[in-house]
């Protein structure tokens, strides 16, 4: 991974902590998703990339339509080197973040990475221009 990815992966894996959870979840399943989160950054952050991504599809289980858990998923699968899945699971988050232009940002980011991994410059060169496009 060349070093402006690894830059660019840190700053899509800090949005972990940093973003809302849904106000319609009840009060117990926002402290779980919460403590879930927390426990998923504490993994990455000891490089148990595996760990994470469990603990975040738990998560998941909780509150699937919770565009955050999918993009911090698909940022671990690209730090994994897993281009398929990481686009995938950033398109996805994508799809549940329509009010959140900033998540949709980083969504893009993310799918340009992956892109970029697959060795696809038409697909990285669109998803950048989308990132761009939504961040104007």
């Amino acid at each position: 991974m060349q070093l402006w990815q690894r830059h660019t992966l840190g700053l899509v894996l800090g949005v972990l902590l940093c973003l809302p959870l849904s106000t319609v979840m009840a009060e117990d399943s926002k402290a779980a998703v919460m403590t879930l989160l927390s426990e998923a950054k504490t993994f990455f952050d000891e490089g148990e990339s595996e760990q994470a991504a469990a603990i975040l599809e738990r998560a998941l289980r909780i509150d699937p339509r919770n565009p955050v858990l999918w993009h911090n998923l698909a940022g671990i699968r690209l730090q994994q080197e897993d281009w398929v899945r990481a686009a995938s699971l950033a398109a996805k988050s994508n799809s549940l973040a329509v009010e959140n232009k900033w998540l949709r940002v980083r969504n893009w980011v993310l799918i340009a990475l992956a892109c970029d991994g697959m060795g696809d410059m038409d697909c990285t060169m669109e998803a950048r221009n989308r990132a761009r496009a939504l961040a104007n």
